[in-house]
């Protein structure tokens, strides 16, 4: 087997050598091509072509987010070995998540929404529904502020992303059981497949795509955790990438979208991930900021609907926002992420320091 051609996925995928910055950004960057039809034009858009191949099934946007579920499933698990400690576990987590939403949510409740409420100030702040907005910095999703957007094409939703973020969560804590449960060995494991499969029919079956955004998130997620726990059987080549991505297109062509997402896309993702020849491992030298433009994109986008003089087209929107959310992206690495991790790299500092005398 010419190393060239085919690559055993086991051995790349700790590796710093990757695409996944670059992926990151560009999902983070299609979620917002993807809202702009909706936040334009109204919850009832037809969407870009593959909303219309899939018939509102799947979006750009939803195929964004399972890539990011997808990889979150594959690093959890990854990080459920190296952080098998509970405590350390779900405190590198929220390190990563809480800052930054903390931020978002503050600001879009005392400045955003202070500044864009069709009420006087003095309403705006004595209203319940103003500080219910802060339950999304923990998890909880509220997704409007009084008087906020009200006249909008997709009225009052102030970040309607945020949806994400619970379920990543509960995503998080499922992997961990799991993890606890098997210490994903493979015959253990299996089990979880199984009941994973039995409750996929059941909702297949009879619930009627319920929340399939949802649901597609969970999943993709949880294909990831099984990527993780058999890379050492996974093999990358170039042929089967290229017509993993073919097959995923053709797929959702055909109406066939959920099949695609579960079975075509995931190995699809795994090339593109570590599998070319050529890697942007430097993309994000100067630091990650898929998260942060993920997080100012909605509430940007909708700014801007708000602010226009006249209806605005949805690829205006889009330009602009994409622009805008990477200077957001980067303010938030900057000013919140970088020195959160700095904080903590510190602490481990003094404490390895301290236990050591």
């Amino acid at each position: 087997m010419n190393k060239r051609d085919a690559i055993r996925f086991g051995t790349v995928v700790s590796s710093r050598d990757n695409n996944l910055d670059l992926i990151r950004f560009v999902s983070a960057i299609a979620v917002i091509w993807s809202h702009s039809f909706s936040l334009t034009q109204g919850p009832h858009s037809l969407g870009a072509f593959l909303d219309q191949w899939t018939d509102q099934r799947l979006s750009f946007g939803g195929m964004a987010v399972a890539v990011f579920f997808l990889y979150g499933g594959i690093l959890i698990a990854k990080s459920c070995e190296s952080h098998p400690d509970t405590r350390k576990f779900f405190i590198a987590r929220c390190q990563r998540i809480f800052p930054q939403l903390i931020f978002i949510v503050l600001f879009s409740t005392f400045v955003w929404g202070g500044v864009l409420t069709t009420l006087s100030i003095t309403d705006y702040l004595t209203n319940g529904e103003t500080y219910r907005y802060l339950l999304n910095a923990i998890l909880i999703p509220v997704h409007t502020l009084p008087g906020v957007f009200t006249f909008n094409p997709y009225p009052e939703v102030v970040n309607g992303s945020l949806w994400t973020l619970p379920v990543e969560f509960a995503a998080y804590i499922l992997c961990y059981l799991i993890f606890r449960l098997t210490a994903f060995r493979k015959k253990t494991y299996i089990w979880t497949i199984i009941v994973v499969i039995a409750c996929a029919i059941v909702y297949f079956a009879f619930f009627h795509l319920y929340m399939l955004s949802v649901v597609r998130a969970v999943l993709e997620f949880y294909i990831g955790v099984c990527l993780w726990v058999w890379r050492d059987k996974i093999i990358l080549r170039p042929s089967w990438g290229i017509l993993s991505i073919f097959a995923t297109i053709v797929l959702c062509y055909f109406g066939w979208d959920i099949a695609a997402m579960l079975v075509t896309f995931p190995y699809a993702c795994l090339w593109l991930g570590w599998g070319t020849r050529r890697k942007f491992s430097h993309f994000a030298k100067y630091g990650e900021f898929s998260y942060g433009i993920y997080l100012w994109a909605f509430p940007l986008q909708q700014t801007l609907v708000f602010l226009w003089p006249t209806p605005m087209h949805w690829a205006v929107n889009a330009s602009l926002i994409s622009l805008i959310a990477i200077c957001g992206g980067i303010f938030n690495y900057h000013v919140i992420d970088k020195p959160v991790m700095n904080m903590v790299r510190r602490r481990r500092k003094i404490t390895a320091s301290t236990s050591h005398m």
